[in-house]
């Protein structure tokens, strides 16, 4: 038997599966619905893939999906961001603007209050030597600048030219130790000299030990000195001190005009009429 199956397998094993086959073909045609043994069997092998294929697209998907809308966000912020720059950038030029306006307004005002005389400039650049305080305009000769004129501020003197170019000039300002103003005590006309010391303050020179002057005094331009229009603002006193060994007082004057803030000016000849900036009396 053994050896009849085994002489015969090929054929027997073609006809089983002919016969199953034809019998499956059978029950097919008159069952309700299709058998299929091996689809089945293939369906559940199957189906724990078909499920992990599927969790895997899903999650895919939303990945992706969050993905594309992060970076359109990200892009959203970085336009939004390029235009909040912009508008603090146009937001801090308007106030420049205004800051600068404000200024040439007083500065006009100076202007209109000596006669409508004087060539405005504009601060350009700072002496490097600590020691030696100077700025540069930028006017010179052409505009009608010369040596020796007075260099001013809505809120009081600057200095004087020292030297000049066609297109530039140098200011010796008030606080250095070379310079000098002749000026007066407002309250009690008492008159001095208005010069620098070497660490950046003023004093009042040639004070009497007798003379009227107090703490909080104004302190203007007397105009006798050839140089600076008179009642042009110079400061205030904030110390005053007496020794018995001393001829005259020590006065020290705060300059009401911050020199390292200046940034234009009015450049006025000596013989320009003085009305007195910021309603100062005479």
């Amino acid at each position: 038997m053994r050896e009849f199956l085994s002489k015969h397998q090929v054929p027997l094993s073609c006809g089983f599966f002919l016969l199953l086959s034809l019998s499956l073909t059978a029950i097919n045609t008159r069952a309700s619905h299709r058998i299929d043994p091996v689809g089945v069997f293939l369906l559940e092998i199957l189906h724990p893939f078909q499920l992990g294929v599927t969790a895997v697209h899903r999650e895919v998907g939303r990945f992706w999906g969050g993905y594309i809308a992060l970076w359109s966000l990200r892009q959203q912020n970085e336009e939004l961001r390029r235009r909040i720059d912009a508008m603090e950038k146009i937001a801090q030029r308007a106030v420049e603007l205004d800051l600068a306006n404000q200024r040439l307004g007083k500065l006009l005002a100076l202007h209109q209050d000596l006669g409508g005389v004087g060539v405005a400039a504009r601060v350009v650049g700072h002496s490097p030597v600590a020691w030696v305080r100077t700025v540069v305009l930028d006017k010179g000769g052409q505009q009608g600048i010369a040596k020796g004129m007075a260099v001013l501020t809505p809120e009081g003197v600057l200095g004087k030219i020292i030297s000049l170019s066609p297109h530039a000039a140098q200011v010796l300002l008030i606080s250095d130790p070379n310079s000098g103003a002749d000026v007066l005590v407002q309250r009690s006309r008492v008159r001095g000299i208005v010069a620098g010391t070497l660490d950046g303050s003023c004093l009042l020179k040639y004070i009497q030990r007798g003379d009227d002057i107090k703490v909080g005094d104004v302190v203007i331009t007397s105009g006798l000195d050839g140089i600076f229009p008179k009642g042009q603002m110079i400061g205030t006193v904030v110390r005053v001190a007496t020794t018995d060994s001393r001829m005259f007082q020590d006065v020290e004057v705060k300059l009401s005009a911050e020199l390292d803030k200046v940034e234009e000016v009015l450049v006025v000849a000596s013989d320009t009429g003085g009305g007195g900036a910021g309603g100062i009396v005479q």
